[in-house]
């Protein structure tokens, strides 16, 4: 029987899984190492949160395929985890996928106090690159005159899950406004398609909510809705650089949002008192 696409996970995709969880499972609390250092055995379960297929654990019958195998989708649990999980009552999507975001958010805090980008220097030109492949059609991209202040736009925007993140990243601005000044020197369009497909991407996201009321609501949703897009251009680059570490790449990636998110490219400018 041919495998079902649901289960045709792209190595792209598991690449990401496995950087991005630390080679750890993510049920809380447990430290099993998913693959071993000098070892072929994998402890690993690549597990789908909706069901590959009807009559499996959580399966949405409104969703599709693509959805199913993509990263939003997917989490690494090991063998016992996994079979715990089974539990539908106990484990709904909504648990598996905090879960997955409780997990990662540990992960990355230890990834980003081991200076990846300092060990790739290259990795924020590289990802500009990616991000700013001319893909989108043109919209208008205004920017404020006086950037507003990190926490006014957070507290405005309603912003929970992400604030952490932003006011982390936020200190990059500098560094990556001397690599767009860079960038224009050159006669590049780099920076200007890196916010035009941002802008493009966050507008699809707002079109779905009614009000400012549905988008604070649902910002920190609009914010993941807008690195998974992104992350489809950069699978989708049609000159990726194999040798970056995916590390570096959400890193970066992180960098490149929060400041589109300070020029009021990603959410809402605060309205001016």
């Amino acid at each position: 029987m041919a495998k079902s696409k649901a289960r045709d996970i792209t190595e792209k995709t598991i690449k990401r899984l496995y950087a991005l969880s630390g080679n750890q499972c993510a049920f809380p609390d447990c430290n099993i190492t998913l693959l071993s250092s000098g070892s072929e055995i994998n402890f690993s379960n690549i597990c789908h949160i909706q069901a590959a297929e009807p009559g499996g654990q959580r399966y949405n019958s409104t969703s599709n395929d693509d959805y199913r195998r993509s990263y939003e989708n997917l989490m690494l649990l090991c063998a016992n985890h996994h079979l715990e999980t089974n539990d539908v009552v106990k484990y709904t999507e909504a648990i598996l996928q905090e879960m997955k975001k409780n997990h990662e958010a540990k992960i990355l805090k230890l990834i980003s106090g081991s200076n990846i980008l300092v060990k790739n220097l290259s990795a924020l030109n590289i990802i500009v690159g990616y991000v700013g492949s001319r893909i989108f059609e043109s919209v208008i991209i205004s920017e404020p005159t006086n950037a507003p202040d990190t926490e006014d736009k957070i507290l405005y925007n309603n912003v929970i899950l992400f604030k952490p993140i932003i006011k982390e990243y936020a200190v990059y601005q500098g560094k990556l406004n001397k690599l767009y000044e860079e960038i224009e020197k050159q006669g590049s369009t780099k920076k200007e398609f890196v916010l035009q497909n941002i802008k493009t991407i966050y507008l699809k996201e707002k079109g779905k909510y009614k009000d400012i009321g549905e988008i604070r609501a649902n910002a920190d949703t609009i914010i993941e809705k807008v690195e998974s897009e992104l992350w489809k251009i950069i699978d989708n680059s049609s000159n990726p650089n194999s040798a970056l570490p995916i590390e570096a790449i959400k890193i970066g990636l992180l960098i490149i949002m929060v400041d589109a998110f300070m020029r009021c490219n990603i959410l809402e400018e605060p309205p001016k008192l």
